[in-house]
């Protein structure tokens, strides 16, 4: 049976990690080989018990491209891959450095907007040098690679053009999600427990990392005019992050205490999904937004930024409601209405929650990553 070598950063928890043991336990044409090249393997086991052979490299330094390489050729020499699919960046380096030189087709996957407008605004002087020269390393050495894919539409055309190659070479395959898995994680007792805490809403919920650049500085200031009109209302936001004393101390100073409460990183956010009321996302850019997947899949009332990425997934007055990003003020009339129609709110859900159930299934995702690597593979054996 035909083997593919996963190659990704770190094993620890995020996005691009839990979608590779998603698809890898799922695929039928192929079996799947993880190499990981620091240190960092909080997800390992989970691997290994979906009966995935995990290799790590043990790279301490920042980068090790190189050293990565030549441990790297040991692992491929041993297991005799088919293909390499790398995720992230400094995995697709060593990719790029290793599969061409072994004879093996290699697949980069875009997950991030990682050279937009947006990104660069972001950064200080000397950050926005340090990714002008990722991003020349990623063009100079995108020849390199038999296919690009990418986790959705909307970010293909800043990453194409960073790296000089078509858009039109790039497939686009969304992550997906274990929707009976998801559903079966509820906590009904923890249910209560959360009603107990926050009384009966409404509750409004982010789940998202504590960074300026996921729009909470917008979300926050919203609640203060939101209070006004409905003092019951919460606002719950799950994740953790490097800006959360900017957050701290914003609630603070607008007196939002007893209405905005930081959760930190959660292990009920299934849970927290099925106790709101409303599932809020003003993030300003985005790979995907998997949690706005999943508050999909649950059929959540959704209101979400009005960025290109997630108008991929939601439709406005259709499947959601969308505010203009970085906009507080239409976010607040935008919530303020949320609040007075629910009936159209919990109709937009339902419409989320099929457009969820079609396209985001985590099965019929892995068939088409076994289908795309066929198509590689047998591409690649047809130019030799």
């Amino acid at each position: 049976m035909k083997k593919v070598l996963y190659l990704i950063d770190t094993l620890e928890v995020g996005g691009a990690e839990t979608s590779i043991l998603e698809i890898a336990s799922r695929l039928e044409n192929y079996i799947p080989i993880v190499v990981y090249i620091y240190v960092g393997s909080t997800l390992r086991s989970r691997f290994e018990e979906a009966g995935i052979k995990v290799y790590s490299l043990d790279i301490e330094h920042k980068f090790g491209f190189f050293k990565a390489a030549g441990l790297l050729n040991n692992i491929i020499k041993k297991e005799n891959p088919d293909i390499i699919h790398a995720t992230l960046f400094k995995a697709e380096m060593v990719s790029r450095i290793v599969g061409p030189n072994c004879g093996i087709p290699v697949i980069n996957s875009f997950v991030n907007d990682s050279y937009s407008k947006e990104r660069y605004n972001l950064l200080g002087f000397s950050h926005r040098l340090t990714l002008n020269l990722y991003k020349w390393v990623d063009k100079f050495t995108s020849f390199r690679v038999t296919k690009f894919m990418s986790i959705t539409n909307a970010i293909i055309e800043n990453n194409a053009k960073a790296i000089g190659i078509s858009k039109q070479d790039v497939e686009v395959i969304y992550r997906g999600r274990n929707i009976d898995q998801l559903n079966s994680k509820i906590d009904y007792a923890g249910l209560e427990s959360l009603a107990s805490q926050f009384g009966a809403g409404p509750i409004i919920l982010t789940v998202s990392r504590l960074l300026i650049r996921k729009g909470y500085l917008e979300s926050i200031k919203a609640m203060k005019s939101v209070v006004l009109e409905f003092p019951s209302v919460k606002y719950l936001i799950a994740g953790e992050g490097h800006d959360r004393l900017i957050f701290e101390n914003l609630i603070k100073s607008l007196e939002l205490k007893d209405n905005v409460f930081l959760l930190g990183n959660r292990k009920d956010v299934p849970t927290l999904l099925k106790f709101s009321d409303i599932f809020l996302f003003p993030s300003h850019y985005e790979g995907q937004g998997g949690a706005l997947v999943e508050a999909m899949i649950f059929g959540k009332p959704i209101i979400a930024s009005e960025i290109p990425v997630l108008e991929e997934s939601v439709t406005n007055q259709r499947s959601a409601i969308l505010f203009k990003t970085k906009d507080v003020e239409d976010l607040i009339l935008k919530i303020k209405w949320a609040m007075h129609n629910r009936e159209e709110m919990k109709n937009f859900g339902n419409e989320a929650k099929l457009v969820a159930e079609n396209r985001f299934n985590i099965e019929k995702v892995a068939m088409m990553h076994d289908q795309m690597y066929d198509r590689v593979l047998s591409n690649y054996t047809k130019l030799k």
